[in-house]
């Protein structure tokens, strides 16, 4: 990817943006996730991802074209997205969740978390309040116990108390998150995620099709689904 010069003023870290590489795609699509039948391809769509970096407190905006197919059978359409590219979002899932855990368990304001990720003050809160609704932390907790027994209780993310309690519902979900992310990678479940959000979130979709926007709840995980055949999808 070539860079373009970075833009950035005042506290805000410098915003990259990496223009992507030719289109590329394989020679056929997967199959339908609806009703398994051959696809073919049908066009191009190109997105503007936010997208966290391995640096710390630097995030980049890509210009990234995908490729979209269509089933012989049934006509649905779908767009095919690479690992670790997450659909319906702008600011990718690692990127929430590095801003919700400044909020949450560091104390920071939500302009000054937003900033980094050259995001808004709403932005930010209204991520603190999805992810607190997004799932039972025991939930996720139970889950990673099974995957993985012998994982400390409470490690990382875990060991830290929220910000308020205000906050803590928050607090709690991304905890828990943390641990059953982390319980994935060890149980041999391929992530491209940095952060428990994006791999136990990235996981759903990828092998179970499910995405979760913004005003969607009812993350139920089990070791079943985790462990289960993985289904492809778009």
């Amino acid at each position: 990817m070539a860079d373009v010069p970075p833009t950035g003023s005042g506290d805000k870290p410098p915003f990259v943006t990496r223009l992507a590489k030719e289109r590329q795609r394989g020679e056929r699509p997967p199959p339908c996730a609806r009703c398994s039948a051959p696809s073919w391809w049908n066009g191009w769509r190109v997105v503007f991802p936010t997208v966290a970096t391995l640096v710390a407190g630097l995030v980049e905006r890509w210009e990234l074209p995908l490729a979209k197919a269509r089933c012989s059978s049934c006509r649905h359409g779908f767009t095919c997205y690479p690992p670790g590219v997450y659909p319906q979002r702008r600011y990718q899932l690692d990127v929430v969740a590095d801003v919700v855990a400044e909020v949450v368990l560091g104390g920071a304001s939500a302009a000054r978390a937003a900033a980094v990720a050259h995001a808004t003050a709403t932005s930010a809160r209204r991520w603190v309040v999805w992810l607190a609704a997004l799932a039972n932390p025991r939930e996720l907790l139970a889950v990673a116990a099974q995957l993985d027994p012998d994982a400390p209780a409470g490690a990382g993310l875990g060991a830290l108390p929220a910000a308020g309690a205000a906050r803590a519902p928050a607090a709690r979900v991304l905890a828990a998150l943390e641990q059953l992310g982390s319980a994935l990678g060890r149980a041999g479940v391929a992530v491209a995620e940095r952060t428990g959000l994006g791999r136990v979130l990235g996981w759903q979709h990828t092998a179970h099709g499910a995405v979760f926007g913004l005003r969607d709840g009812g993350l139920h995980p089990s070791p079943a689904t985790v462990l289960g055949g993985a289904r492809g999808g778009p």
